[in-house]
C-alpha cells in the first residue's frame, strides 16, 4: 500500500506540497496523514498572535501546543484537500526544539506505516546545516521509504 504523510505548518509555503501528497493519495486510493510539528518557540509566537485575536474578537482560542498543531493540520485538510475524495487523518506533535522535528516526523511515519513523506526543506548553507541540523536531510537519511521535498 502506498500511504503518504505530509508535514505542514501554518505558512503559505506548504500549499503545493500538500496538494501533491493529496493527489498521490487520491490516485492510489490511500489514506493521507497530515502532520504538523510545532516547536516551543513557534507555539509561543502563534499563541501571542491568537491572544491578540482573542482580545479583538472576544472569543477564546485556548489550545495547548498539541491541539494547536492538530488544528493547523485540520485546517490544511479543510482548505486544500476538501475537493479530493480521500481519507485523511490530522496529527499534531509538539517538540521542544527544531532538532527534535525529524524524530517526530519519523515516529509518526512509522506509527502510520507510511511509504512516502512529503515535506518542505529550508535553504541553508553547509555551515548552517552543520550547526543547526536540517530536518529534511535527517528524514531523507533515516526514512526507509520515499521522501519528496520542496524548498521554500
Amino acid at each position: 500500500m502506498e500511504r503518504p504523510l505530509v508535514v505542514t505548518d501554518s505558512s503559505e509555503n506548504v500549499v503545493e506540497i500538500i496538494r501533491e501528497a493529496g493527489e498521490l493519495a487520491a490516485n492510489t486510493d490511500s489514506p493521507l496523514t497530515v502532520l504538523t510539528v510545532v516547536t516551543e518557540s513557534e507555539y509561543e509566537k502563534d499563541a501571542e498572535v491568537l491572544g491578540t485575536i482573542e482580545a479583538v474578537e472576544g472569543s477564546s482560542y485556548d489550545l495547548g501546543p498539541v491541539a494547536y498543531a492538530k488544528e493547523v493540520a485540520q485546517t490544511a485538510i479543510a482548505d486544500l484537500l476538501s475537493d479530493l475524495d480521500i481519507e485523511t487523518e490530522a496529527i499534531g506533535k509538539f517538540v521542544d526544539d527544531e532538532s527534535d522535528r525529524a524524530d517526530a516526523i519519523l515516529e509518526v511515519a512509522a506509527e502510520n506505516d507510511c511509504d512516502y513523506v512529503f515535506l518542505m526543506g529550508r535553504r541553508r548553507s553547509p555551515t548552517g546545516k552543520a550547526i543547526f541540523g536540517d530536518t529534511a536531510q535527517s528524514v531523507i537519511l533515516n526514512f526507509d521509504g520515499y521522501v519528496v521535498t520542496m524548498s521554500e
